[in-house]
């Protein structure tokens, strides 16, 4: 009978419970069925087989349907072989909902793919329960680790059923049936089902009779699942009882289902196989969470401590340091006593990091903190506050004679040298050092004060111990004026570059220019690099103000190109922070293009150092600019710490001998060494060589003498305005043109 659907709940898509498809041909089935589930699970309905498989396909798909047989145009086996031969519906757990109650039509139903098969009358609690059973055994199937579980089941021993009954003809039933799909124990009562589950070797599942001498199967149940081993099994009963208060008392009891005699052995044996996988997979993600919860335990232990401790040195960190710190102060105040903040930073710790790595800095980190706690009492606080930074409570009243003491102390020890893997690595450090209550009474002073003693005793040479003093405040209060100053001369345009020539020896002209900026200040005038670029670094300002200075180059050379007046090239400096920008490439392409100039008129200096932040990444970005044809010089050859195999990896076209080396160059036999050593490896690995800081004829002769190819220096030309360093030439009378000609 065709009919109508009621109507199913909310809409498909708004819904997030579970979905259940309800497919009768008959209204008042229908009704039922939907009276019976729509407050636990949307639902959707069908009078028809093939408007079952129409939703079916739908999205969302349905997670369960409950599909009568008997139906007009196409019955329930034909509904469900369709089903099972859709890739996008196979996986759709079926139960048969059927007044069909012929042990055939059961067997047939299951063979072809149905979960279960439940019969009309129905009782809408044993019903409830099969399909909750079905829809958690789908939701664990569709799990991640369902897959893994499945291979293991199949490479597992053969479950185990405990038998229970006192009726040896349903036992020998029983047995005949499933021996040879699964072991089978067997038990006469209920005593010694329950010495079983609570012996060494527990069954998987339980088939339990009700009606059994001395102890009923409902009392069984309840002892087993009072057991932390029975909790878990599931008992499904095997019972001529089929009254419904009964039923309704098993499961408020822990049964998993009920099976009434006589007994279909092909529906025992299906819902026996959902039971034990259904126990498998709940078992697993017990275990699971039970594992989780541990870790999380530990986690939670551990974060307790990586949030007191420092995890590498086992030393306090900054929370930690923060309340010793506190303590100091509280019982200075109540002792009016003294104390000293040092603010211990190594110098120069990058270079460990970078050259060796950082798992062998990690290493001489633990040893730095072993060092340092062997030379304070328990009483004095240490802590690592950063990647190479440590503080101390010096907690004694010894005034500046004491703690110079403890803190040279701890210089002398660190200078020493760490050997790992046979390897002997020397580390410095410097001291910066706050004094209470000279210096400060709250922590924030006493920190800020001693950090920025720190920061002025390593601009000041590094290797140090120093104390504060009210100038160190005063230079810091200008250090942050001037960054704040900086970053508006950037939105005023007040920087300026300027441009050095560089004096090809061999041709005797200027062939190229080097770029250097100035800050035309509007109150303090014109400041030099010297006074405000490590600081730009530290600030980070040096990547705005390196691409400004990028772009008015392009913009220069272009203007002067136009007047027929351009250099050969110009050099621009890169920083580190420069070349470590994943933009860089672009941005050189960028003022080429829009200034129509050709890669080689710019060379771009790069230092030692800025190869060693990220040695990898910024020998490709230069290699990238290498192809793209700009030129490129490696700035102050021979000051940096990097060895000289990074020169077999990164193409350069010149090396510049730092002024460093040039300044005595005439006096001095180490610098002249040095200075023909750089010439002979540029030469020898066909690299242009510039000597910087040339200011005296003396120079010049030497550098000619030993083939340097050019120079730079106040001898030449000194850094001058775009229109002003255009006209440097050397023309007859030109002190530099005699001094190469003679």
């Amino acid at each position: 009978m065709n009919a109508t659907p009621p109507q199913a709940g909310p809409a498909v898509g708004t819904d997030e419970r579970p979905r259940l498809l309800i497919v009768d041909d008959a209204s008042v089935n229908l009704h039922t069925l939907i009276g019976m589930f729509r407050d636990e699970y949307a639902i959707s309905a069908a009078t028809s087989g093939r408007k079952a498989l129409e939703l079916a396909q739908r999205e969302p798909r349905p997670d369960l349907i409950l599909l009568d047989i008997q139906m007009p145009d196409m019955d329930g086996y034909e509904v469900l072989t369709a089903l099972k031969q859709d890739a996008a519906t196979a996986d759709i757990p079926v139960i048969f909902v059927t007044a069909l109650a012929e042990a055939a039509d059961a067997a047939r139903g299951l063979l072809m793919g149905a979960a279960d098969y439940v019969t009309k009358p129905i009782n809408p609690e044993l019903f409830r329960v099969r399909v909750r059973n079905q829809l958690e055994l789908m939701r664990y199937r569709r799990m991640p680790m369902a897959f893994d579980l499945a291979v293991q089941a199949r490479d597992a021993p053969q479950p185990t059923l405990l038998v229970v009954d006192d009726v040896p003809e349903n036992i020998h039933e029983l047995l005949s049936a499933l021996r040879g799909e699964f072991r089978i124990q067997v038990a006469g009562d209920g005593a010694r089902a329950l010495e079983i589950i609570q012996g060494p070797t527990p069954p998987d599942l339980v088939l339990l009779d009700v009606v059994m001498p001395g102890m009923d199967g409902y009392e069984v149940c309840r002892r087993i699942k009072s057991t932390p081993a029975g909790r878990r099994i599931p008992v499904m009963f095997v019972t001529v009882v089929d009254d419904t208060r009964d039923k309704v008392r098993g499961f408020a009891l822990g049964a998993a289902d009920y099976i009434t005699k006589p007994f279909d052995i092909d529906e025992v044996r299906a819902r026996v196989r959902a039971h034990l996988e259904l126990a498998r997979l709940r078992l697993f993600l017990e275990d699971l969470v039970a594992q989780r919860t541990v870790l999380l335990q530990v986690s939670e232990e551990k974060y307790r401590i990586l949030a007191h401790r420092d995890p590498l040195t086992g030393l306090p960190n900054r929370v930690l340091f923060a309340e010793l710190l506190a303590h100091s102060i509280q019982m200075a105040q109540h002792a009016s006593m003294r104390f000293a903040l040092l603010c211990l930073d190594l110098d120069k710790f990058a270079t460990i990091n970078e050259t060796l790595g950082h798992g062998l800095g990690d290493r001489v980190l633990v040893q730095v903190a072993q060092r340092l706690r062997s030379l304070l009492p328990e009483r004095d606080a240490l802590a690592r506050v950063g990647g190479d930074e440590f503080y101390v409570i010096l907690d004694r009243d010894q005034g500046e004679r004491g703690v110079t003491l403890a803190g040279q102390g701890m210089l002398d020890a660190l200078a020493a040298p760490f050997t790992l893997d046979g390897q002997a690595i020397y580390v410095n450090a410097t001291i910066g050092v706050a004094l209470y209550p000279e210096d400060g009474t709250t922590a924030s002073e006493l920190l800020s004060r001693a950090d920025a003693t720190l920061h002025q005793a390593k601009a000041d040479g590094r290797g140090s111990l120093r104390f504060f003093s009210p100038e160190i405040m005063q230079r810091a209060k200008e250090r942050l004026s001037l960054e704040a100053e900086m970053r508006r001369a950037l939105e005023r345009g007040e920087f300026r570059v300027y441009y050095q020539p560089q004096l090809h020896l061999g041709r005797c002209e200027v062939t190229g220019l080097e770029a250097l900026v100035r800050w035309e200040h509007p109150e303090r005038g014109l400041i030099a690099p010297g006074a405000f670029i490590s600081l730009a670094e530290e600030s980070g300002l040096i990547v705005p103000l390196g691409n400004w200075v990028l772009q008015e180059v392009g913009r220069q050379m272009r203007a002067w190109t136009d007047e027929g007046k351009a250099p050969g090239y110009v050099a621009v400096n890169l920083c580190a922070l420069q070349l470590g920008c994943v933009d860089l490439v672009d941005a050189v392409r960028a003022v080429l293009d829009a200034n129509r100039l050709p890669p080689d008129c710019l060379e771009l200096e790069i230092t030692e150092s800025c190869l060693m932040a990220d040695r990898g990444r910024a020998i490709e970005t230069l290699e990238t600019l290498r192809g793209m044809g700009v030129r490129l010089s490696i700035d102050d050859f021979g000051t940096g710490y990097s060895s000289l195999s990074y020169l077999q990896h990164l193409r350069v076209h010149r090396l510049k001998i730092d002024m460093s080396f040039v300044r005595d160059l005439e006096t001095n036999p180490g610098n002249l060494s040095i200075v023909t050593a750089i010439i002979a490896l540029g030469h020898g690995l066909a690299l242009d060589v510039v000597a910087e800081g040339v200011e005296t004829p003396e120079q010049l002769a030497h550098l000619k003498r030993l083939g340097c190819d050019l120079i730079q220096g106040y001898l030449v030309g000194r850094p001058a305005p775009a229109p002003d360093a255009i006209d440097l030439r050397l023309g007859p009378g030109h002190p530099v043109a005699e001094l190469l000609r003679a």
